[in-house]
């Protein structure tokens, strides 16, 4: 108990703050976003650090991938069945922080959540920019910053989803705000192709980019950085890592397998009852199911904002998926908050405390005590589910800005118009 209230009582903190400055029509400035949000991760990450629970992928999984690189070995050659494969780009950055803290005499239940926390940090002002209303670009950053979810998955999980959005968003801001059309398109491709190659998943925010691009041309130019990049780390195995060339076609599926986790979330656990089970037969249907609503939600968005598409993709993953870790309600969280719709709060406060529950109490709980509490945390995965239905975006293509002066430009002109003449 002492753990869930010392850990607890920040995430709450920042929530409040979050709720708060919208309500007093605050508008921060970025420093004090930044500084807020660095405040949150740190407490969170020393509490973290010093628990004697830690996040098995962070503490085995990661660990042992950036010793294996260290030793100039394939990763997805040489870990466990079941355990986390991805391409060398995150295998390399885990190496990078496993060798600073060798360097620097850090633990790694430390310097393993470092560049997670960075990356989310960055992430605080990107959102300002993804901000639908520009004058409230200072208040999204700020509540971005508090968001407890963000807090949960990089200072206590030192999960990467913050590594991939960090990418997939500057991706697209990028590719709608940025300079030369052509420096764009090369630019936004190559950060998506860094985003896909740190989590398959990233490949959901591919449509938003594309859409922000004017012309076929550009859109071509990024689509293809997208494959080129994942393909260039890919070959890096064999010139790094002693890869032979013929595993790779092995290599790359590897990467993208995943184990067939269910009853964890959403109409598995319904189906298993509120049990985890590793179970192929729900992984089949599961895939199709999944991919009919991304599908079903890239269509009935397609004519929509980019950074809107985007997550309604995100949110139509979360709502269809079959496979569930708790890190994924990351995934919408940047979107969600510089959008800000109807059930944004909403969301994002169960979303926070249903993951806290997770992190924060489930984590203290012996194994049949674990199984026991995890039935109606399971199944109370419905009641996130349906606040994130609720999230939806608006479909139309006109909401959000594209960039800031066009939109004011936009404003004062319809403003104009609507004067009545001397």
């Amino acid at each position: 108990m002492t753990h869930v209230l010392a850990a607890g009582l920040p995430l709450t903190i920042g929530l409040v703050l979050a709720v708060a400055a919208a309500r007093a029509g605050r508008r921060p400035p970025l420093a004090a976003a930044l500084a807020v949000g660095a405040l949150l991760r740190l407490v969170l990450l020393v509490i973290a650090a010093r628990d004697g629970w830690q996040p098995y992928d962070l503490a085995e999984d990661f660990r042992s991938t950036a010793d294996t690189v260290l030793d100039g070995r394939d990763p997805l050659v040489y870990l466990r069945e079941g355990g986390w494969h991805f391409l060398p780009f995150l295998a390399y950055v885990l190496a990078g922080q496993r060798e600073l803290g060798e360097l620097l005499g850090v633990p790694w239940s430390v310097v393993g959540r470092a560049v997670p926390i960075l990356c989310d940090l960055a992430l605080i002002p990107l959102v300002g920019r993804l901000a639908a209303d520009p004058d409230k670009s200072g208040l999204r950053a700020f509540q971005y910053a508090c968001a407890p979810v963000g807090v949960m998955v990089s200072a206590i999980h030192g999960q990467f989803a913050p590594i991939t959005l960090l990418l997939g968003v500057a991706a697209l801001v990028v590719a709608r705000d940025g300079g030369h059309r052509a420096g764009r398109a090369h630019a936004a491709g190559i950060l998506v192709g860094f985003a896909v190659t740190s989590a398959s998943w990233a490949g959901l925010m591919l449509p938003g980019v594309l859409l922000a691009l004017s012309g076929a041309r550009s859109r071509l130019v990024a689509f293809v950085w997208t494959g080129v990049v994942p393909l260039v780390f890919l070959l890096s195995g064999c010139v790094f890592l002693g890869t032979p060339v013929g595993d790779l076609p092995a290599t790359l599926a590897k990467s993208l397998s995943t184990r067939p986790v269910v009853g964890d979330w959403g109409w598995t656990a319904v189906a298993t009852g509120g049990q985890q089970i590793v179970d192929p037969a729900y992984a089949r249907p599961g895939l199709l199911i999944l991919a009919a609503g991304v599908l079903a939600a890239a269509w009935w968005w397609r004519r929509a904002d980019p950074a809107v598409l985007t997550l309604a993709l995100l949110l139509a993953f979360l709502i269809a998926t079959h496979r569930f870790g708790a890190q994924y309600l990351a995934w919408p969280m940047p979107y969600l908050i510089a959008l800000a719709g109807r059930a944004t709060w909403p969301a994002v406060t169960v979303s926070g405390a249903w993951a806290a529950f997770g992190y924060l109490y489930t984590t203290r709980l012996d194994e049949y005590g674990w199984r026991d509490v995890h039935v109606w945390w399971a199944y109370s995965s419905l009641v996130v589910i349906a606040l994130l239905v609720w999230a939806l975006p608006p479909r139309g293509p006109d909401s959000p800005r594209r960039s800031g002066s066009s939109d004011r430009g936009d404003r004062a002109l319809k403003a104009a118009a609507q004067t009545p003449a001397p």
